[in-house]
């Protein structure tokens, strides 16, 4: 299960943060800072996976992370998760993005915020992955795109 899907600009701005757990606010900004501090001390070369030693979310956790662009995509997994399914799954939200948005930058994230809400809503729910297929979720969000203008 995903406990924490986070999406960190280089400079350690948060764009999009989804926690699948009831954490209290004051620990949510806590672990998010200290992924934040994780990330900037991680080269592009770095290992994509580890332990979560430090306890920053749990200790039986696992944090895997991607560096895209002027993009960190972040998620705090369970033990049980595939730490390669969960690297396919951001390869995946990246491969949507640049469908979405042509060839997408940090900028699209930060100035279509809706459409990265619905994208990682389409994808993980509750923690848990429920739709990988790139043409299905591109058609999802379409329909929802038109009743929105319908309304």
């Amino acid at each position: 299960m995903i406990k924490v899907f986070l999406i960190v600009s280089s400079s350690g701005k948060i764009r999009i943060r989804r926690f699948y757990d009831e954490v209290e606010f004051a620990r949510q900004q806590q672990i998010e800072q200290k992924l934040i501090v994780l990330t900037s001390k991680l080269s592009p070369n770095s290992c994509n996976f580890f332990k979560d030693l430090d306890g920053i979310y749990d200790k039986k956790c696992k944090i895997v992370m991607r560096f895209f662009g002027t993009l960190y995509f972040i998620a705090v997994i369970d033990e049980d998760e595939s730490e390669l399914g969960v690297l396919d799954l951001i390869q995946n939200i990246v491969d949507l993005m640049d469908k979405i948005f042509d060839n997408a930058c940090e900028l699209d994230v930060l100035y279509h915020p809706d459409k990265m809400n619905a994208l990682i809503d389409e994808i993980i729910v509750a923690g848990i992955v429920v739709e990988t297929n790139i043409m299905d979720i591109q058609e999802a969000l379409k329909q929802q795109e038109t009743q929105i203008k319908n309304k």
